[in-house]
């Protein structure tokens, strides 16, 4: 992700927090009271069609989705990150050269290059298999109601213009089944399937990064907006929905991986796993970095999932110790170190940065970890450091 694409988000986000606080500040903010139903549906994108009112012709017609591919203009990237080998944005015509290299990896019928009309195909997608779906044909739609408000889960990332024309067609289905509510509708990009860029059949015809990035062809948007309103609909009227077809199996023993295995882990001579090699400074204050190393087993033998590596913790007056950061939160780090290939041996650094809101007294690190066994086996273990003090100075003494 490039540098502006992230400041980007970053502005976003500061954006948003602060409009959220401008409406429940104002007293503007609505409470939300009602029912909570969930619609879910996979659909086979390229057998799905659609009505589309064409307005060049002034007639209604019924349109198709593609089976996956990508454009030309694909490869030019956008603005903030360009591609490479002179491919530009709002290419329509295809090159010999990199036909044939396209067609080393699958060649599109004739009926792809008709379906994807303005596109040329710079990578015939969905008729790649090796080793795997290069693209999904089947994507998951999903509509959640909150009261009276929608979440449509959509499975990639809609145009500013194409989550509008969403958005009113989803106001459109809510309006047609009850006109007693008021719905809000939200859009939620990226929800359970990632299926590349969604535009609007006019930002398709141009063929910049995200129409050469639409996939399913110049009406994938056409056919999102129908599913969208049968799904609202079907949840406003608590109507079950076909589940529709399953999507491919991609369970993590069928998936290739090129990270080599953990054969085994043994700590340092005369060290046990958890051992707190590197303590705590006894005394820290606001503001400084408490540094704790472990001699640790590979993290990849346990990813901790739903759980933590780490937890720092404070000490109540009944004797007993409370969790107050894990390696979830902002202000501690955790570093793997490996220290000997050979004899499998790692240790782990872990850091806290005390916050300016902390609350004195004696705190602890503490690191949780999983060691492979030379002859077979993944154990538990745990490791703890020396206790500190957190001395927060007074305010009033100067």
């Amino acid at each position: 992700m490039s540098a502006l694409c992230v400041m980007g988000w970053l502005s976003f986000f500061v954006t948003v927090k602060e409009h959220a606080n401008e409406l429940w500040q104002n007293g503007r903010a609505k409470e939300v009271i009602g029912p909570i139903r969930v619609v879910h549906q996979f659909v086979d994108m390229p057998t799905e069609t659609a009505e589309f009112y064409n307005v060049t012709s002034g007639n209604m017609e019924k349109v198709k989705g593609c089976i996956p591919a990508m454009g030309y203009s694909f490869a030019a990237g956008t603005t903030d990150g360009p591609g490479s080998f002179a491919f530009e944005q709002g290419t329509t015509t295809s090159n010999p050269f990199w036909n044939a290299v396209r067609n080393f990896l699958a060649t599109p019928t004739q009926e792809d290059l008709r379906c994807h009309g303005a596109k040329p195909i710079f990578l015939a997608t969905g008729r790649i298999k090796l080793p795997y779906q290069w693209q999904p044909r089947v994507v998951s739609t999903q509509v959640a109601l909150i009261g009276n408000v929608v979440i449509a889960g959509v499975p990639g990332e809609f145009t500013t213009m194409s989550g509008r024309r969403l958005r009113e067609a989803i106001r459109t289905a809510t309006n047609s089944v009850s006109d007693e509510e008021d719905y809000s509708i939200i859009i939620a990009g990226l929800c359970n399937t990632y299926s590349d860029y969604i535009t609007t059949p006019e930002e398709y015809q141009v063929q910049r990064y995200e129409g050469a990035s639409t996939i399913y062809g110049p009406h994938t948007l056409t056919i999102y907006l129908k599913l969208y309103q049968e799904l609202v609909t079907a949840a406003i009227h608590k109507k079950e929905v076909e589940p529709g077809p399953n999507p491919p199996d991609f369970n993590l023993k069928r998936l290739i991986s090129f990270l080599t295995p953990v054969l085994y882990d043994t700590p340092k001579w005369g060290r046990s796993f958890g051992d707190c090699i590197q303590q705590p400074k006894s005394v820290v204050h606001p503001g400084d970095v408490v540094t704790a190393s472990f001699v640790s087993g590979h993290p990849r033998n346990n990813l901790m999932t739903e759980n933590t590596y780490l937890s720092v913790e404070r000490l109540l007056e009944n004797d007993t110790w409370v969790m107050i950061a894990t390696d979830a939160d902002w202000e501690t780090k955790f570093k793997w170190v490996r220290t000997s290939v050979i004899l499998g041996s790692s240790q782990v650094y872990i850091t806290w940065e005390v916050p300016e809101n902390v609350k004195p007294g004696e705190y602890r690190i503490k690191h949780f970890g999983h060691y492979r066994y030379i002859l077979g086996g993944v154990y538990a273990y745990e490791g703890v450091s020396n206790t500190f003090k957190v001395i927060v100075p007074d305010p009033n003494i100067h």
